[in-house]
């Protein structure tokens, strides 16, 4: 049985999601409200970038083509027609990582290691223009951006006090004062 089909199969306790990370299945309970609470200023500020034909779209499964790997973004911006399913023909609860142009993780005491390596690995290879970490326990956020195989080119890291840019079609800054308190 592959992957796909044994994480699909699994019968969760209420509460748990499955992911599938370096060729593993991880189940992890559902987030904090502080948690929540970060996920839903980011999409505050993504609002107020007003980008026609994106929509932000929180908990949604997405596949890397490439790998099979599937990731449940706290946050993720895709084209809207494709959240409405034009041109796609998989499972409704799917869409193609590759789709995505931001993808948010917000650190939680299990994830750490998966959302600033695994997943910035995965984001990469899958050409997600840009990929928001938001640390609080680290007090920190990166915007990692400009992907080529399997890495980010570039990485802006602000704490406490400082922004770092979403560029067009964003064109926003985001505060990591607010996410971190």
């Amino acid at each position: 049985m592959d992957l796909p089909t044994l994480a699909d199969s699994l019968e969760l306790p209420e509460g748990f999601r499955a992911e599938i990370i370096n060729g593993s299945i991880i189940v992890s309970p559902t987030p904090t409200y502080r948690h929540a609470k970060i996920v839903r200023m980011v999409e505050r500020a993504l609002d107020r970038s007003r980008c026609e034909g994106l929509l932000a779209l929180q908990m949604a499964t997405v596949e890397l083509s490439a790998t099979g790997e599937r990731y449940v973004p706290d946050l993720v911006v895709m084209p809207e027609a494709l959240v409405d399913g034009e041109g796609w023909e998989g499972p409704d609860w799917i869409r193609p990582a590759e789709e995505a142009e931001f993808a948010v993780e917000v650190v939680s005491p299990g994830s750490a290691l998966h959302d600033w390596q695994a997943k910035a690995r995965g984001y990469a290879k899958a050409g997600v223009p840009l990929y928001l970490v938001v640390d609080p326990r680290r007090s920190e956020i990166a915007l990692f951006s400009e992907p080529k195989g399997e890495e980010y080119q570039e990485v802006a890291r602000a704490v406490r006090g400082g922004t770092v840019r979403l560029p067009e079609p964003f064109g926003i800054e985001i505060e990591a004062s607010s996410l971190l308190t």
